[in-house]
């Protein structure tokens, strides 16, 4: 069975599931800022296509429109829209995006074109091979928090070693922890059988690098003056992959 055959059926369930809780949540969210509930943004998707991202709204319609999680972190928001955004309820209206092939269920995590273009080259390159994902890597980890670009390692570690048993574990992983049933991983948590004889522990050493977005944004780019870089750890040259 294909990605995307468990993408149109399986996304389509979810999408047709999920309609209630987004009807609920739009009221709420109409009745909390007195404007449309959703919010419509533009990020690059499969192949470097621009596509337009759906959410219910959680920032007031005065709140920058392009601003990253640390501007967002800053504003104060009314117990509706952040109980959304906590929970993820917010992501819900992306799931009728993956049957008509804008998204996928598991994939990278789709970014606004700014901040894309903070990421290492090979990361980049890469992102653009898979339909960005409603849940994946990255958002499972314990650098969830992290812009992708501070934490390139997962959608690197995603795009070496894609397929069905890995979403699988990704969407299980997600499963479990809105349910508080799990923790957040790290690379080297990720078991053998979803990466067939290599395990992700095999494939990293004692190397690390520094990633330090702030020497490589423009002054304007909306970082908070808290950010520390954080150690990553990269593949040996030469590892399985």
């Amino acid at each position: 069975m294909s990605k995307r055959v468990v993408d149109v059926v399986l996304g389509t369930a979810l999408a047709v599931l999920a309609v209630p809780l987004i009807v609920v949540g739009g009221i709420g969210v109409a009745l909390t800022f007195r404007a449309w509930p959703f919010f419509v943004q533009e990020r690059i998707g499969f192949r470097g296509r621009p596509f337009r991202i759906v959410k219910l709204r959680t920032l007031p319609p005065s709140a920058p429109r392009y601003a990253d999680k640390y501007r967002i972190g800053s504003i104060e928001l009314p117990w509706f829209p952040r109980l959304l955004r906590q929970l993820h309820l917010d992501e819900l209206p992306q799931l009728f995006l993956v049957p008509i092939g804008k998204m996928s269920l598991v994939g990278p995590r789709p970014e606004i074109a700014m901040l894309t273009s903070l990421l290492p080259h090979d990361v980049r390159d890469r992102r653009l091979d898979f339909r960005p994902g409603c849940t994946g890597l990255c958002q499972v980890s314990c650098h969830a928090d992290r812009l992708i670009g501070e934490a390139p390692e997962y959608d690197r570690f995603y795009g070496q070693h894609a397929g069905l048993l890995l979403d699988v574990f990704v969407l299980a992983k997600t499963v479990l922890l809105f349910a508080h049933a799990t923790s957040r991983l790290s690379l080297a948590d990720i078991p053998m059988w979803t990466l067939g004889r290599t395990t992700a522990a095999d494939l990293f050493r004692n190397e690390t690098s520094i990633i330090d977005l702030t020497a490589r944004m423009a002054p304007t780019a909306p970082v908070a003056s808290s950010y520390a870089p954080i150690e990553v750890p990269i593949p040996v040259s030469g590892a399985a992959s």
